[in-house]
């Protein structure tokens, strides 16, 4: 049987999105919104069946994904369209990414984005920086998106005087000077784990107010249904990728002080958006939103019409049409 859209990935189930499936990242609500058959990587290369439609690809970048495919020389683009009508290649990650990694790697991945149809990023910044790589090529917004369909508001937790940071104290989350801003809410800080080890660091005060405690891994139901409970949220990564934090702050109508980089920040708190290295405004703007009850409703209460207004199904495939 033949579809209209496939979606190309590492993840390991094939098919349609299962109704029952209620781990709706990005990625799983793109594959569901975009009615696409998903398909393993692996197995889409290696099959010799034409299938025809539209493919979406996420180019792989875990280190033992890209290290097998580098070293069987693989040209996953070229090796999927001779099985698809149009590859179509999405920005996984942030744009600095790819920088990180060996020359060959970098080269490998470089060529993967100029032999697709069409790439797809995630923020307008990224826009003039694939359009610059790849000046003949059309370059489109795919937007980090919410499945709500799937959230249970029965499970939400009572609001609690808390604030939650969006990452570890690492070079890539600046998790450190993320709990710096956080403390001038006066509150206990949360620090959720990126992947699903628990962060080894044990709980500790930062002051006699101010108490940093690390959260246990939670699929993504779990994390947005206890997401709810929170004040306060803090985005100050520097690294600009798709912003799901905010988004999912802003369906809750969190007040995120946040990276105005990331247009899903800047979209949806444009009223608590800075340079994330501007510690100072950052600062000013957090103890604004703890002293100003109405600073801070005006901040959440914009939050969700602006989740309503960019985040819908309507903007979302106007946007992969080039609506930009």
């Amino acid at each position: 049987m033949s579809h209209l859209n496939y979606f190309i990935s590492e993840m390991g189930f094939e098919g349609k999105m299962p109704i029952t499936q209620t781990n709706m990242r990005a990625a799983e609500t793109w594959i569901k919104w975009l009615d696409a058959y998903h398909i393993n990587i692996f197995k889409a290369l290696t099959e010799e069946k034409k299938y025809g439609g539209t493919c979406w690809l996420i180019i792989p970048k875990g280190k033992e994904a890209v290290s097998f495919l580098l070293q069987n020389q693989t040209n996953v683009v070229s090796n999927l369209k001779s099985k698809f009508d149009t590859v179509n290649c999405i920005q996984e990650g942030e744009i600095g990414y790819w920088n990180q990694m060996d020359v060959t790697t970098q080269t490998w991945i470089y060529l993967q984005f100029s032999e697709s149809d069409k790439i797809f990023t995630q923020n307008k910044s990224d826009l003039s920086y694939f359009r610059g790589m790849f000046p003949n090529k059309q370059i489109s917004i795919i937007r980090p998106v919410m499945d709500i369909s799937v959230i249970d508001e029965s499970n939400f937790k009572p609001k609690e005087n808390r604030c939650i940071i969006s990452g570890p104290f690492t070079r890539e989350y600046y998790g450190f000077h993320q709990m710096i801003v956080a403390r001038y809410f006066e509150c206990p800080i949360d620090v959720p784990p990126m992947g699903k080890d628990r962060m080894p660091q044990d709980s500790w005060s930062m002051s006699e107010n101010v108490g940093v405690n690390y959260l246990d891994y939670m699929m993504w139901k779990e994390w947005i249904e206890n997401l709810s409970k929170y004040k306060y949220g803090v985005m100050l990564i520097p690294a600009v990728g798709s912003g799901t934090f905010a988004l999912n702050c802003a369906y809750h109508g969190i007040p995120c002080v946040g990276n105005e980089k990331s247009d899903t920040q800047s979209l949806l708190f444009p009223d608590t958006s800075v340079d994330h290295m501007d510690i100072e405004k950052a600062v000013t703007l957090s103890i604004a939103l703890r002293d100003d009850e109405n600073f801070y409703e005006e901040v959440s209460k914009k939050a969700k019409n602006n989740f309503n207004k960019y985040f819908n199904k309507q903007k979302f495939f106007g946007e992969l049409n080039g609506n930009n």
